[in-house]
Protein backbone atom coordinates (compact mmCIF):
# COMPACT_ATOMS: atom_id res chain seq x y z
CA UNK A 1 0.00 0.00 0.00
CA UNK A 2 3.03 2.25 1.05
CA UNK A 3 4.44 2.18 -2.13
CA UNK A 4 1.26 2.46 -4.35
CA UNK A 5 0.54 5.56 -2.83
CA UNK A 6 4.80 7.15 -2.87
CA UNK A 7 4.39 5.65 -7.00
CA UNK A 8 0.91 7.79 -6.98
CA UNK A 9 2.52 10.75 -5.52
CA UNK A 10 5.97 10.68 -8.09
CA UNK A 11 3.33 10.61 -11.09
CA UNK A 12 1.28 13.09 -9.67
CA UNK A 13 4.34 15.62 -9.54
CA UNK A 14 6.20 14.53 -12.30
CA UNK A 15 2.58 15.54 -14.24
CA UNK A 16 2.35 18.83 -12.41
CA UNK A 17 5.73 19.47 -12.93
CA UNK A 18 5.59 18.80 -17.06
CA UNK A 19 2.58 19.90 -17.76
CA UNK A 20 3.60 23.25 -16.46
CA UNK A 21 6.64 23.67 -18.44
CA UNK A 22 5.70 24.92 -22.11
CA UNK A 23 8.33 25.22 -25.06
CA UNK A 24 10.01 28.71 -25.44
CA UNK A 25 11.90 29.50 -28.59
CA UNK A 26 15.22 30.72 -26.66
CA UNK A 27 15.41 33.17 -30.35
CA UNK A 28 12.08 35.32 -31.33
CA UNK A 29 10.80 37.64 -33.34
CA UNK A 30 8.52 40.02 -32.08
CA UNK A 31 5.70 42.65 -33.33
CA UNK A 32 3.45 45.03 -31.51
CA UNK A 33 0.51 44.89 -34.49
CA UNK A 34 0.04 42.51 -37.04
CA UNK A 35 -1.41 44.87 -40.32
CA UNK A 36 0.64 48.22 -41.17
CA UNK A 37 -0.20 50.83 -44.33
CA UNK A 38 2.93 51.22 -47.26
CA UNK A 39 5.69 53.16 -45.90
CA UNK A 40 4.64 52.81 -42.51
CA UNK A 41 7.87 52.37 -39.33
CA UNK A 42 7.78 49.10 -38.43
CA UNK A 43 9.22 48.06 -34.68
CA UNK A 44 9.82 44.57 -34.26
CA UNK A 45 11.72 43.24 -31.05
CA UNK A 46 14.32 40.18 -31.04
CA UNK A 47 15.84 37.61 -29.06
CA UNK A 48 19.45 36.47 -31.07
CA UNK A 49 22.25 33.78 -30.15
CA UNK A 50 25.66 36.13 -29.42
CA UNK A 51 27.67 32.70 -31.06
CA UNK A 52 25.84 33.24 -34.06
CA UNK A 53 27.22 34.47 -36.87
CA UNK A 54 28.65 38.61 -36.97
CA UNK A 55 26.32 38.82 -40.14
CA UNK A 56 23.29 37.52 -38.50
CA UNK A 57 20.25 39.19 -39.90
CA UNK A 58 16.58 40.07 -39.65
CA UNK A 59 15.00 40.78 -42.79
CA UNK A 60 11.52 41.34 -44.53
CA UNK A 61 10.60 38.61 -47.13
CA UNK A 62 7.75 37.80 -48.96
CA UNK A 63 5.31 35.08 -46.97
CA UNK A 64 4.99 33.14 -50.48
CA UNK A 65 8.85 32.08 -50.39
CA UNK A 66 9.31 29.05 -48.94
CA UNK A 67 11.28 28.64 -45.11
CA UNK A 68 13.82 27.22 -43.68
CA UNK A 69 17.05 28.13 -45.79
CA UNK A 70 18.96 31.75 -45.93
CA UNK A 71 20.07 31.37 -49.06
CA UNK A 72 16.54 31.63 -50.10
CA UNK A 73 15.80 34.48 -47.81
CA UNK A 74 18.60 36.02 -48.82
CA UNK A 75 17.76 36.03 -52.70
CA UNK A 76 14.10 37.53 -51.86
CA UNK A 77 14.58 39.71 -49.30
CA UNK A 78 13.02 43.28 -49.41
CA UNK A 79 15.12 44.92 -46.79
CA UNK A 80 17.47 43.66 -43.95
CA UNK A 81 19.40 44.62 -40.92
CA UNK A 82 22.35 42.77 -39.31
CA UNK A 83 22.09 41.32 -35.60
CA UNK A 84 25.89 42.15 -34.99
CA UNK A 85 26.29 39.51 -32.28
CA UNK A 86 23.71 41.49 -29.99
CA UNK A 87 21.48 39.13 -28.13
CA UNK A 88 18.03 41.72 -28.11
CA UNK A 89 16.74 44.42 -29.28
CA UNK A 90 14.26 46.41 -31.38
CA UNK A 91 15.00 47.03 -35.24
CA UNK A 92 12.88 49.73 -37.46
CA UNK A 93 11.86 49.04 -40.58
CA UNK A 94 9.59 50.41 -43.55
CA UNK A 95 6.56 48.34 -44.73
CA UNK A 96 6.81 47.64 -48.19
CA UNK A 97 5.13 49.93 -50.76
CA UNK A 98 3.43 46.83 -52.00
CA UNK A 99 0.10 45.31 -50.26
CA UNK A 100 1.10 42.00 -49.61
CA UNK A 101 1.67 39.32 -46.74
CA UNK A 102 5.07 39.11 -45.38
CA UNK A 103 7.14 37.68 -43.04
CA UNK A 104 10.20 38.88 -41.10
CA UNK A 105 12.72 36.13 -40.59
CA UNK A 106 15.58 35.83 -38.75
CA UNK A 107 18.70 34.03 -39.65
CA UNK A 108 22.04 33.07 -38.22
CA UNK A 109 24.54 33.75 -40.64
CA UNK A 110 24.65 35.55 -44.21
CA UNK A 111 26.40 32.15 -45.63
CA UNK A 112 24.50 31.06 -48.50
CA UNK A 113 25.86 27.30 -48.12
CA UNK A 114 25.40 27.03 -44.04
CA UNK A 115 22.74 29.36 -42.85
CA UNK A 116 19.68 28.93 -41.61
CA UNK A 117 16.30 30.84 -40.31
CA UNK A 118 15.80 30.14 -37.12
CA UNK A 119 12.19 32.69 -36.62
CA UNK A 120 9.90 34.57 -38.22
CA UNK A 121 6.52 36.58 -37.45
CA UNK A 122 4.21 37.23 -40.19
CA UNK A 123 2.66 40.55 -41.24
CA UNK A 124 0.60 41.96 -43.89
CA UNK A 125 0.70 45.57 -45.54
CA UNK A 126 -2.97 47.10 -46.54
Amino acid sequence: MKKLSFLTVIAFLSLLFFSSCEPKSEFDLKLDKKVYTPGETIKIQFTANADWDEYAWVGIVPSDVPHGKESENDANDISYQYINKKTSGTFEFYAPDEPGKYDFRMNDSDDSETGLEISSVSFEVK
